[in-house]
């Protein structure tokens, strides 16, 4: 099996019971770029607000509350991430509020290596899908091509027609710089773009997205 994305990838894991999740971080860290362990909802949000997750595992209950709490917390700030439930017991209950969540998948404890390597690769393959249309612009800032959305801290900021051209004209020219022509030519096509509007344009991207996401070369444009 491949797990090409999961390599690159930060897996949150909410389990208090010590002895599995030792067993199971050690299990995880063939496959996935880094498992980071928590043993509260409360320390698992502070953590997905800080770090760049990309897979989350949770115990079905921990010290201060159940994973449908948790889950539906994370759904309300990332609507696609591959979400797997753990638990000692079946609960018929949790299952019918979930489905609504989308979880990859609901399993009972303890699961044996095969079937753990069966949802890593259920896993690998909603982040390969994920992924085909999601590109990297800053560190923990993302652009979704599908969704014309800039993706900061697991929060989506909605883009107008002529700023999502404008990005992916820089993703485009990642290595290059873009020059004011080019900008022209691209979002404004038969218009006229004036100085005034260019500048307004520009403020009001960093604005929503961070002043830092791009940066003007003195003289020639502008590059990621």
């Amino acid at each position: 099996m491949m797990y090409k994305n999961l390599k690159h990838t930060t897996v949150l894991f909410l389990e208090d019971n010590i002895t599995f999740a030792q067993h199971t971080v050690k299990f995880l860290e063939l496959f996935v770029k880094e498992v980071v362990h928590c043993i509260s909802i409360k320390s698992a949000l502070k953590l997905f607000s800080e770090l760049d997750i990309g897979v989350i595992i949770s115990d079905l209950k921990v010290e201060d509350g159940i994973a449908l709490e948790f889950i539906e917390q994370i759904r309300q700030m990332d609507k696609k991430i591959p979400i797997v439930v753990l638990s000692a017991h079946k609960d018929e209950d949790f299952l019918l509020k979930a489905i609504p969540l989308g979880l990859i998948t609901y399993e009972i404890k303890p699961i044996e290596i095969e079937r753990f390597k069966s949802i890593l690769q259920k896993c690998e393959s909603q982040l390969k899908e994920l992924n085909q249309h999601i590109f990297q612009l800053k560190d923990n800032i993302f652009y979704n091509s599908k969704k014309k959305v800039i993706i900061k801290n697991h929060k989506e900021i909605i883009l107008r027609e002529k700023e999502a051209i404008f990005i992916e004209l820089l993703l485009e020219n990642k290595d290059s710089i873009v020059s004011k022509e080019e900008i022209s030519q691209r979002i404004w096509q038969n218009e006229q773009m004036s100085e005034s509007a260019l500048k307004n344009f520009l403020l009001r991207i960093r604005k929503s997205v961070g002043k830092d996401l791009f940066f003007n070369v003195q003289g020639l444009g502008w590059r990621l």
